[in-house]
């Protein structure tokens, strides 16, 4: 599926509207000039600059593109499933992602979707097993986001 400069322009503007609607809801913190709606309002700047680009080009090109091209989606029966596989993979995260914790559920999507995407099993294994580890280190370590521990749980303060 292929989207124009302009519809991805349109998505962008429309995230950044809801991005910064929500982070103007967020409470200040005393004592500080900035809270906790500076990051997600900074992303949302960013989001509207992008959103420009996309129209200029597409502006530029002509603009004479359809605005949503399916491609292979509709006449290609692997596209469609590849497409299905990662809906999946969102869908199973939610479902068994407290239960399992983050690092194996992600781990197991990552293994399924980088061999149906052509990674040979030594990629795959590798991205399964580090990425995970990367992320969670990212997110629950320096940024303090917690991240589902599940079967981990107790693991956590034995290392």
């Amino acid at each position: 599926m292929r989207l124009s400069d302009a519809a991805l322009g349109m998505v962008l503007l429309g995230a950044a509207a809801a991005i910064a609607a929500v982070a103007q809801g967020f409470p200040g913190v005393p004592g500080q000039n900035f809270g906790p709606s500076l990051f997600p309002t900074a992303i949302a700047g960013g989001f509207v600059l992008c959103a420009l680009g996309l129209f200029l080009r597409h502006a530029r090109t002509g603009g004479g593109a359809r605005w949503v091209d399916p491609g292979p989606l509709i006449t290609d029966p692997r596209a469609r499933l590849d497409a299905l596989l990662v809906l999946g993979a969102v869908a199973a995260y939610l479902l068994v992602a407290e239960r399992l914790g983050f690092i194996p559920t992600a781990a197991a999507i990552l293994l399924v979707l980088t061999r149906r995407f052509g990674a040979s099993w030594r990629l795959a294994l590798a991205t399964a097993a580090l990425g995970p580890l990367a992320i969670h280190l990212m997110f629950a370590e320096w940024l303090r986001v917690p991240l589902p521990l599940g079967l981990l749980a107790g693991l956590r303060y034995a290392l």
